[in-house]
């Protein structure tokens, strides 16, 4: 079980202005380490997702599908060697 005080910490980091001012009634509470954790998991997702949206990187096509016809001088050994 996570201490008390890391945990208030965190929920200060998050922004839990309900949690922290209310931190004596839910400190000891059951699902308090649990809400945290799940609060940071999902805003490192939603973050992830929202910058790799801002790059405007796209999608990726496996290398099974490449067509080595093109270019002709590609070493598809070599390649294939650096993707393992």
């Amino acid at each position: 079980m996570t201490t008390p005080e890391p945990l208030l910490a965190r929920a200060r980091a998050l922004q839990l202005h309900g949690v922290v001012s209310h931190w004596a009634e839910c400190a000891q509470a059951p699902w308090i380490a649990p809400l945290i954790e799940w609060e940071e998991t999902e805003r490192a997702r939603r973050s992830l997702e929202r910058r790799l949206r801002c790059a405007h990187i796209g999608r990726f096509k496996p290398l099974a599908d490449f067509d080595w016809r093109w270019p002709e001088q590609c070493d598809q050994a070599a390649i294939a060697e650096l993707m393992t």
